[in-house]
């Protein structure tokens, strides 16, 4: 597997160094970009074969970003086209990605590839790809210097609409966008949101909280992510506001702009002034894609660019591991289970059988073999009255031989991510050894919980009576029926022998979902009043966000709140439980 790593803020340098010099106009590779939005894709790097990739998560996809040549001099700057498409994608580093999507689980799908490099894989992989032009997602590209002029025939509707507005307001103000002004931006987004909103879908209304906490981030990373901006102003009222970052040495990437409609030609406006005051040194613009939207599409168009920057989605047409039917995974699963735990053939079989579900089974394969696994297993965790949809995570196992590669934690992100994905709110899980609690705790588990003996009599208890025993706690994972009856026929096969667990084993608890978990203890303390900064999260970035709770209920925002607590999410967790343990028995651990 591919070491790849969070990227932050930090990284600017390392990722720039690639991007800056070359030719590559497309936004996605925009640091500001990168970083304002990893709370939706979480996207890591890595550097392959002098070369810089980029994974991430499209949806629940896993997905790469083509792949990036170091610079090369060339008159100060790098060739990346043409008869350099083989230099930019060298066939080992689309080897090792697709080896990596492999080892994830995923087939592999490669994202914001040009139709030189489509023609390279190709010729490099023949009839292992299909190639799809993503129109939706391709960029617009226009001359800086026609944006700031508007001069043309091509151009006349724009410089109306700009005319209009100097028109309407001959004492307008520019002024450049700086921290200071950062309320009013928000302010005007609110207002323009609300407007949206009352004509948007509810898949819309997501994509617009999206985009308000992309921007809440680009501002708070103002300097870090060396963004520039400016703004309009009438009569002391902020009307329009922009700003980007470059994506290369020649080209800017305009991240954001929303005007104040009721002000005609804002919109026109905002574009020209902005445009007008970028150094020349940025021959181009890219005003990003337009994401499908019929509106969206004319607007982009009116403004006449230059070329449509086309994006290609290379997607595997035979992943390798489709060989790999679910029965061989099972079968294969088994079998790194009975070399890594060493259970009796009996147990295995009563697993295998009545527990193991090939939905909730996580593997990691290397070289076409299975390299890794873990299931996390449906539960549900009766909190204070509620039942919770939670998971247990069972049988966490590497091949020795793969062991010490960081499988094993990217087996749990994995993991976590499909949790989140399934609608589980809690992860619980007993570490067989004392080391595995402080490995567990850097994956945000903590010591929150706790297995304890069973009721007397349960090899032949009821299971009324044993759901009374368990639903008498206020904080259990509960066992279904059917997981009960496997318990006994386990308890069965250790015959007269067997004795039950006579002392309490901790256990760990993971939050997989912060606002739900939030929720809970809301409704459990309808007088509190908190209000809460996540912060930590890489394998579900969505919860990295602000939570205000107040009346019984809690609230998802990314507006920053002076007296919020921070909270990794481990500290959520004890939050959550710390007057109340959760309780587990009869693991089959």
């Amino acid at each position: 597997m591919i070491p790849f790593r969070d990227i932050t803020s930090a990284h600017r340098g390392v990722i720039e160094a690639f991007t800056l010099p070359g030719n590559r106009q497309n936004c996605d590779l925009t640091f500001a970009n990168i970083i304002s939005w990893r709370f939706l894709y979480n996207t890591q790097y890595a550097i392959v074969s002098d070369c810089l990739v980029m994974r991430f998560f499209a949806g629940h996809h896993l997905a790469y970003m083509a792949p990036i040549p170091r610079p090369r001099a060339t008159d100060g700057l790098s060739a990346c086209d043409g008869g350099e498409a083989a230099i930019c994608c060298p066939a080992e580093v689309i080897d090792a990605l697709r080896e990596d999507a492999h080892a994830m689980g995923s087939p592999f799908l490669l994202l914001g590839a040009d139709a030189a490099m489509c023609e390279v894989i190709d010729r490099y992989f023949p009839d292992a790809f299909d190639f799809r032009l993503d129109r939706d997602y391709s960029d617009y590209i226009y001359l800086r210097e026609r944006l700031a002029t508007l001069s043309g025939k091509r151009l006349q509707s724009k410089r109306n609409h700009v005319n209009r507005f100097r028109a309407a307001y001959p004492y307008y103000e520019y002024r450049p966008l700086t921290p200071e002004l950062f309320p009013s931006c928000l302010a005007l987004e609110c207002q323009w949101r609300e407007a949206e909103e009352c004509t948007a879908a509810v898949a819309d209304r997501s994509s617009l909280d999206a985009e308000l906490r992309s921007m809440t981030r680009a501002f708070r990373r103002w300097e870090a992510l060396s963004l520039t901006g400016g703004t309009l102003w009438v009569d002391g009222r902020m009307v329009a506001f922009t700003y980007g970052a470059p994506v290369n040495h020649n080209t800017f990437d305009v991240c954001t702009e929303k005007a104040d409609t009721a002000f005609e030609g804002s919109y026109a406006a905002i574009c020209h002034e902005f445009a007008m005051r970028l150094p020349e040194r940025y021959v181009y613009i890219n005003r990003e894609e337009d994401l499908g939207i019929e509106g969206l599409r004319r607007s982009k168009l009116s403004y006449k660019p230059e070329y449509i920057l086309e994006k290609y989605a290379v997607v595997e047409r035979r992943h390798p591991s489709a060989a790999a039917s679910a029965s061989r995974t099972k079968e294969e699963t088994r079998r790194l289970w009975s070399e890594v735990f060493g259970d009796s053939d009996a147990f295995v079989s009563l697993y295998f059988s009545r527990v193991f579900k090939s939905r909730y089974n996580v593997v990691c394969r290397i070289g076409g073999k299975l390299a890794a696994a873990l299931q996390h297993l449906p539960f549900r965790l009766l909190f204070g009255g509620v039942e919770v949809p939670s998971a247990y995570v069972s049988g966490v196992g590497v091949a020795p031989e793969m062991r010490c590669r960081h499988i094993g934690t990217a087996l749990m992100r994995q993991a976590h991510s499909a949790m989140y994905h399934h609608g589980v709110v809690f992860a619980a899980l007993i570490p067989a050894e004392q080391w595995l609690f402080s490995w567990y705790g850097a994956l945000g588990y903590r010591r929150v919980a706790e297995c304890v003996p069973p009721p007397q009599r349960v090899a032949k208890m009821s299971f009324d009576s044993f759901d009374r025993w368990q639903r008498a706690h206020n904080c259990m994972l509960l066992h279904s029926s059917e997981w009960f009856s496997v318990v006994q026929d386990d308890i069965a096969l250790a015959g007269d022998g067997w004795m039950a667990p006579a002392d309490v084993v901790p256990g760990m608890v993971r939050v997989i979902n912060v606002l739900e978990a939030l929720q809970l203890w809301a409704r459990l303390h309808p007088d509190a009043e908190r209000h809460i900064l996540v912060y930590g999260d890489s394998d579900i970035p969505s919860n990295n966000k602000y939570y205000n709770i107040m009346y019984g209920r809690a609230r998802q925002t990314d507006e920053p709140h002076p007296a919020a607590c921070r909270m990794s999410l481990g500290d959520v967790a004890l939050f959550i439980f710390g007057d109340e343990r959760a309780v587990m028995t009869l693991m089959l651990n």
